[in-house]
């Protein structure tokens, strides 16, 4: 039986990759974005532009009603929103796309009726400082208290999912990243492991903004939990935090510069760490969904590396400021 999946947010980031994933799988696609940006798909998918794509805006009326029954999509994974430098720069703009956007996706769905389920990008940055909870991994059930805009709207989509499953059967699975890594990465704080792996292979300095211990997670490996997730097939409002490789981020530095040569004072780190818990426990995913697979950091981190040098000897590495 053949299956049709929404991504929303699709050319970016984690989106690309999950759009990568889902081909791998064989599983029809809808992409759709706020603009027609195929500088990350064309990287990773070989038949990028012949997905069918929609551009729209989230927050307009009927944008995803339209979609959902013009191409009858099964699936959605929603991936579409603000990052936190967005949103601290524009609070109502980032409560627009990252709440109601949410909110207009659940109002479609429930009039279309024929999506199966809905799988979503929640984040870590739902979860308070690590003063909060005690020692060793910390679990989905805890006490949120986020310290941005972009974690604050986190929270009320999962507490919204919740009662589309209560008032509307609507089955949802949300997913908590911590740190992705990879080709693509070029937002926010946390996106500084993969810049300055890009500034090394430009010959750049730069300075990482955190240390620490920190949770790594390769974006291959969230790709793919964001799919598994989708073909589940479960029923209620979940949401699962997924765990990468917990390391000190004097290990990533090192690793970088032993991949560039030569680097030795041009990559380094501030050692404060992130006003976030290090480690997460992902037992309920492992359990619900099934393994996830955990690339090591230094594996990702060369892989990473590989894309960059192919975009350098192309003429198309650049850092953003």
């Amino acid at each position: 039986m053949t299956m049709t999946v929404l991504v929303t947010g699709a050319t970016g980031f984690i989106g690309s990759w999950v759009v990568r994933s889902l081909r791998r799988h064989g599983i029809e696609t809808v992409l759709t974005d706020v603009r027609r940006d195929y500088s990350r798909l064309e990287m990773l998918v070989e038949d990028a532009r012949s997905i069918p794509f929609v551009e729209a805006d989230i927050t307009q009326p009927d944008t995803f009603e339209r979609i959902l029954r013009d191409y009858e999509v099964d699936r959605v994974i929603h991936l579409a929103a603000l990052l936190i430098p967005q949103c601290r720069a524009d609070p109502v703009m980032g409560g627009l796309v990252n709440v109601i956007g949410f909110l207009r996706l659940f109002e479609a769905v429930k009039k279309y009726g024929g999506v199966k389920n809905i799988v979503y990008a929640s984040s870590a940055a739902v979860y308070g400082p690590p003063t909060l909870y005690g020692p060793g991994p910390v679990g989905e059930r805890v006490i949120l208290q986020p310290a941005t805009h972009y974690g604050a709207f986190k929270v009320c989509n999962e507490l919204t999912a919740n009662a589309y499953w209560v008032e509307s059967r609507i089955p949802s699975i949300g997913l908590r990243p911590h740190t992705v890594y990879g080709f693509g990465r070029d937002v926010g704080v946390t996106a500084d492991v993969t810049r300055a792996l890009k500034a090394a292979v430009l010959g750049r300095p730069f300075r990482i903004r955190f240390g620490g211990m920190i949770a790594l997670q390769y974006v291959a490996d969230v790709a793919e939990a964001f799919v598994a997730s989708s073909l589940a097939g479960l029923d209620g409002a979940r949401v699962y935090n997924i765990r990468g490789e917990v390391v000190d981020m004097s290990m990533v530095v090192e690793t970088i510069r032993k991949l560039v040569p030569g680097t030795e004072n041009l990559i380094t780190y501030d050692p404060t760490p992130l006003p976030l818990p290090a480690d997460f426990d992902d037992t309920a995913f492992r359990q619900e969904i099934g393994p996830i697979q955990t690339t090591p950091v230094t594996e990702g981190l060369s892989e990473t590396f590989q894309f960059f040098v192919r975009l350098k000897e192309e003429g198309r590495l650049y850092l953003e400021e």
